[in-house]
């Protein structure tokens, strides 16, 4: 398991809050792994939240209804905090690197201020917008896998910038060349 990898729930896990996700992982080394579930969208637009964070919505902005346009449900970490994983062709202070997708550099914001260079229409190519984040501690993520939690499979920028949310798994797990809703809950196939 390496940070940039996806992790793909397993049926066990169906009833949690990880239930039927797929897990971006951005950081992952021996103090432990932060990740942004990347297909369980709010009803939350993109534009309703920035005018409750009374930010000025892009005169361009993307259709509403639009995938890109919706705000993820990203983990039970932080959830009222905002991550905002991106393309790295902008930066502001306190972003860092993420591990990239595809070849793609990323970076996670936490800031406002990247929120009002999205709504200025002076923000990354490619974001995705996450209230909240999947963190584990040392060595916790190693013993989920080992349990069978988990699958991990290649990240691609294309699942996490432009594939609908309700087809990210389903193509990840397909990309393994696997049908995961056939494993059964306990491990196995159903």
């Amino acid at each position: 398991m390496h940070a940039g990898e996806f992790l793909i729930s397993m049926p066990k896990l169906r009833g949690s809050f990880f239930g039927d996700s797929l897990i971006y992982l951005w950081a992952h080394n021996e103090d432990g792994a932060q990740g942004l579930v990347v297909n369980h969208p709010f009803d939350l637009t993109l534009a309703e939240l920035m005018k409750q964070l009374d930010l000025p919505a892009a005169a361009n902005a993307r259709p509403e209804g639009a995938f890109a346009d919706r705000v993820v449900s990203g983990g039970p970490v932080e959830p009222q905090q905002g991550f905002i994983l991106h393309t790295d062709d902008v930066r502001v202070e306190g972003s860092e690197p993420a591990a990239g997708a595809g070849g793609v550099g990323l970076t996670v914001s936490y800031s406002r201020e990247m929120l009002e260079l999205i709504a200025d229409e002076r923000g990354p190519n490619q974001f995705l917008l996450a209230l909240g984040y999947a963190g584990w501690g040392a060595g916790q993520l190693e013993q989920e896998l080992a349990e069978g939690a988990w699958l991990t499979a290649p990240s691609s920028h294309d699942v996490l910038f432009e594939t609908p949310f309700e087809q990210r798994l389903d193509r990840v797990a397909h990309e393994l060349g696997i049908d995961w809703r056939l494993f059964a809950a306990d491990g196995g196939v159903a």
